[in-house]
Order: C-alpha cells, then structure tokens, then sequence
C-alpha cells in the first residue's frame, strides 16, 4: 500500500496476486495465455490504484480508521480476488 514504510509493495501485491492467479488455474487445469496474464496484472494494478486512492482519502479524514481500512481492504480484495478466480476457473 501506498501508506506503508516499504516502498514498492504495492507492486510485490499485485505479483503475487497475479502468481496467486496463475496457480489457481493450473490447480483446475485452465489455460491461461500470456495475454491473459497479462491483462489480469493490469486489471489488478488498476483496481488497487482505485482502492489506495480511496484508503488514502480515509487516512486523511480520520487517521487512525484510515490505516485499519489499508488493512481490511487488502485482505479484503485478495480473498474476493481468490475466491472469483476460482469460481472461474472451475466453470
């Protein structure tokens, strides 16, 4: 996230959303091609930037709610994230 001490975690986030993806499908045996993989890293990267965007804007209203929300929204979007690509994959 972008309000934490490490810079670049966000980015080490969406590689292992994306991994996390990948292992998902071949666990259920769907191919993913390289484009695919691809658009998924944008797509994540992108709704992430939505989601930080939003968790900063709570930081600055109300601190102390603002970097539980970091948190919550994180683990939040990885286990909506695993549990979709999962039902996908299966399908």
């Amino acid at each position: 996230m972008l309000t934490s001490p490490i810079p670049g975690t966000s980015l080490l986030l969406t590689g292992l959303e994306i991994f996390m993806i990948v292992h998902l499908a071949k666990r259920t045996k769907f191919h993913l091609s390289l484009k695919e993989i691809g658009f998924s890293a944008a797509a994540l990267w992108g709704i992430s930037s939505v989601l930080k965007d939003a968790v900063l804007e709570l930081l600055k209203f109300i601190p102390g709610l603002g970097w539980a929300a970091s948190v919550i929204v994180a683990a939040g979007f990885i286990f909506f994230l695993g549990n979709l690509a999962t039902m996908y994959f299966k399908r």
